[in-house]
């Protein structure tokens, strides 16, 4: 078996994984009444996108790869802005989880009216037709990002100028993006740590709204690990399964850790995929005591 096929091969099972984990989620969330609000809206949002990236690279990259199919690859150009499009929503997707956190924790007498599940929803349809346009005129109009046999993957153009829309729209953006994930998700922490060791009596804070920061922090650390590898390993090693795992399997294996997250932030979800009886109730701030809020917080 040829190099170009092995590294192929090793993409199935990451991309099966996030393909059903994700569809998964997305039935776990529409079913679970403590997820049918803002927070649930959004993270179902990532879901959908994961899981169409997933899908895509399953049914259509690896038997295009595996099998050799030219006409396949002379259209893998709609292919890659498809998938650069699912990649740049999921980036701003924990953009909007940040700041949904952010303001949950730092403006809660107005959370409920900026996140409202309408205003949640107007927000999402508008990052899908804000992403639409771009992915079209960068990737489809100005750009083409192809199968490129070389590298055995996906590619912008090999232009000047599309050099410069793969490192300034691509990675110096979504850098940006994800940096400020982190900042914001850092200072919502850091507010929680303050909230909670300050308030001895009513608090402030369910175990639900920190199982939701953790996964916020948790999906934007990987999400700047990814993009970190991505574009900086291949200047510093040369081994070429070195390479492939650092950039194209994380690129595609990001998406899966997506959805492990949110499994692993949220019993209701786990719960239910196990097949298990939810015990978890959506309980106000007066059930949760402090001890319990610090311990949940340990685990940040």
């Amino acid at each position: 078996m040829n190099a170009e096929n092995q590294t192929t091969f090793a993409l199935i099972p990451i991309t099966f994984i996030g393909s059903v984990l994700n569809f998964s989620i997305l039935i776990a969330i529409y079913k679970l009444p403590a997820l049918n609000n803002s927070f649930g809206y959004l993270t179902a949002n990532q879901a959908i996108v994961d899981a169409l990236h997933s899908v895509i690279f399953l049914l259509y990259f690896c038997p295009m790869v595996i099998l050799d199919q030219p006409i396949m690859k002379s259209y893998s150009f709609i292919v890659g802005c498809f998938l650069l499009f699912c990649y740049e929503l999921s980036v701003l997707t924990h953009f909007l989880i940040s700041i949904n956190r952010f303001c949950a924790v730092w403006v809660p007498l107005k959370y409920e009216k900026w996140f409202s599940r309408k205003n949640t929803s107007s927000i999402i349809i508008l990052l899908w037709i804000f992403e639409v346009a771009l992915a079209i005129v960068f990737y489809q109009i100005l750009c083409h990002v192809a199968y490129l046999e070389e590298i055995h993957f996906i590619q912008f153009t090999n232009t000047k100028f599309c050099g410069f829309v793969a490192w300034y729209d691509d990675f110096v953006k979504n850098s940006v993006i994800i940096a400020i994930v982190v900042c914001v998700d850092i200072s919502t922490v850091l507010r929680v740590h303050h909230v909670t060791k300050k308030v001895r009596g009513d608090n402030k804070f369910t175990l639900r709204d920190l199982r939701f920061l953790r996964q916020s922090v948790f999906q934007g650390t990987v999400f700047l690990l990814e993009l970190v590898t991505y574009f900086f390993i291949p200047q510093y090693f040369h081994n070429q399964w070195i390479i492939f795992l650092g950039t194209s399997f994380m690129w595609v294996s990001i998406h899966a850790i997506d959805g492990m997250i949110v499994v692993m932030c949220n019993p209701e979800v786990r719960n239910f995929l196990m097949g298990r009886k939810n015990v978890y109730q959506i309980t106000g701030p007066q059930n949760t005591t402090v001890p319990e809020r610090t311990r949940e917080m340990s685990n940040i």
